[in-house]
Parts: structure tokens; C-alpha cells; sequence
């Protein structure tokens, strides 16, 4: 099946789309209030159970999955807004400024999101914006990179050397010949960056550098069933399944876009 990368990775990004705008306006009990006794099974009350805080899992999910979408989108937008004029300037450019930024996208590559986060939580404090900051500028390298090789491809084409020769700006090339050529293959990049940022919101949050101490967070909810792993596992195995759910939804949705977007990569039919 050709598409079917492409229809999974939708359905389950939907659904997490789905109980972030839900929990934006609903959720089944308070996130942040004790609803019930500690490590309750599923019921009629509460549909996942509660954790070992007597929080509602469920609630908590859906309260979640709408900071995991604004950071993992906010994030990804921001590296693309940055990364991806320096990408195309690099490409046009033939001298010193196409070197300078692709070997400041290579001394950005030795910045993970952890050690960036590291950094900012030190200076600022961990917080929502730490991390978000710090996804954002460890993406930045990819967009570029990516940007960059896609331009240089689109430069060597016969209409653009033509535009090129007759004395078109090069901002006017950018804007009409390269953009739109390199556009579905950032698309690709976006949403596999998307998922990407997503599992390191979680990694972060489970060190206490993403988020408040009262935001409930997937990542925070791993750190706090872990002392429940082996007596309560369904407590852990919720924030684990929403990760992973997102994350593949990403991946699946990139590979997708790959397939649909790129001919040298579609099924003969």
C-alpha cells in the first residue's frame, strides 16, 4: 500500500490532536487535583485510572498532549524560520558567507537539545521556554543542512542558471525557483523534526528541565510512576503509549510525504 505510511501516521497524529483541543476546554477531572484513591484500575470514573498521586491518568494525557504539541510545534517552527533562509542563502552563495553558515550549522550539530537545555535551565531555570528554546536551536542545523543540499540541487538546473543570467535578483530566484522546488522535502523534514522534538520534550521533562513542577507533563508523569514500574506498570504504560503514539505519528506521517511527494521513491503501479 503506497499511502498507508501516510494514512496511519495521520490517524494517529489526529488523535493526539484531538485530546489536546478536547483537554483545551474539557477534561474528565482536574489534571492538577487529587480525584481519587492512589492507583485505581480503570472505571467508570476514571477511564485510565489514577496514578500513584491519586491524579486522573486520563486528564493528565489530555492536558499534556497540548503543551507536547506547542512545544514540539513551536519548536520545529521557529528552527524552520531560521534554518531555512540560512539554508537557501548558503546555497546561493557561491564565497565566504555560503562556508561561514554551514559551518556554523556544523558547530551547532555539537549542541544537543539535553546539553542546550542543561545550559538554559542553569542561566534561566527550567520552564516551558528553556526547553522550547532548546529544541529549537538544536533543529536548526537540519533545516539548514537540508535547505542547503536542496538549493544547491535547484541551482544547477538550466531555468535557474537562465534567471540567474539575465540579471534577476537573487531574492526574486529565491522566492519563485527555489522555494517552491525545496518545499516538499522541508515539509518531510518538518514532520519528522516534529516527532523528534516531541520525544525530547519528554526526555526533558522527565529530567524537570521542560516544564513547572505542577505541569503535568508525559515526561513527568514517566519520572513519577517509576517507583510504581513493577507494582502498578499500566500507570507508566500510559504517558509511554502517548509518546510513542505521537512520535510514530510523525515518523509515519515524514515517510509518507516522502513516498506521495518524491517520484523516485513511488510505487510503480
Amino acid at each position: 500500500m503506497r499511502r498507508s505510511n501516510l494514512v496511519f501516521g495521520t490517524i494517529l497524529l489526529s488523535m493526539v490532536v484531538l485530546a489536546a483541543l478536547v483537554g483545551t476546554f474539557w477534561t474528565p477531572h482536574d489534571p492538577q487535583a487529587i480525584s481519587g484513591p492512589r492507583i485505581q484500575p480503570p472505571s467508570p470514573a476514571h477511564w485510565l485510572g489514577t496514578d500513584g498521586g491519586g491524579f486522573d491518568i486520563l486528564s493528565r494525557l489530555m492536558t499534556g498532549a497540548r503543551l507536547v504539541l506547542l512545544i514540539g510545534l513551536l519548536s520545529v517552527g521557529t528552527a524552520a524560520a531560521v534554518g531555512i533562509p540560512a539554508g537557501i542563502v548558503a546555497g546561493m552563495s557561491r564565497g565566504w558567507p555560503g562556508r561561514i553558515i554551514a559551518r556554523g550549522a556544523d558547530i551547532l550539530y555539537g549542541f544537543p537539545a539535553l546539553l542546550l537545555a542543561i545550559l538554559f535551565a542553569a542561566a534561566l531555570g527550567g520552564s516551558t521556554w528553556t526547553a522550547l528554546m532548546a529544541i529549537a536551536l538544536s533543529s536548526i542545523p537540519a533545516f539548514v543542512r537540508i535547505a542547503r543540499a536542496a538549493t544547491l540541487q535547484v541551482m544547477g538546473q538550466a531555468y535557474v542558471e537562465a534567471a540567474r543570467l539575465s540579471g534577476i535578483p537573487r531574492r526574486h530566484i529565491a522566492r519563485r525557483h527555489i522555494l517552491p522546488n525545496i518545499a516538499p522535502v522541508l515539509g518531510v523534514q518538518a514532520s519528522v523534526s516534529v516527532g523528534i522534538a516531541i520525544l525530547a520534550e519528554a526526555g526533558l521533562s522527565y529530567l524537570g528541565l521542560a516544564s513547572g513542577s505542577d505541569d503535568p507533563t508525559w515526561g513527568r508523569m514517566l519520572r513519577e510512576a517509576q517507583d510504581q514500574l513493577f507494582s502498578a506498570p499500566m500507570v507508566a504504560f500510559w504517558p509511554g503509549m502517548a509518546i510513542a503514539v505521537a512520535t510514530m505519528g510523525c515518523n509515519l506521517l515524514g515517510d509518507g510525504l516522502r513516498d506521495l511527494l518524491d517520484p523516485r521513491l513511488r510505487e510503480l503501479t
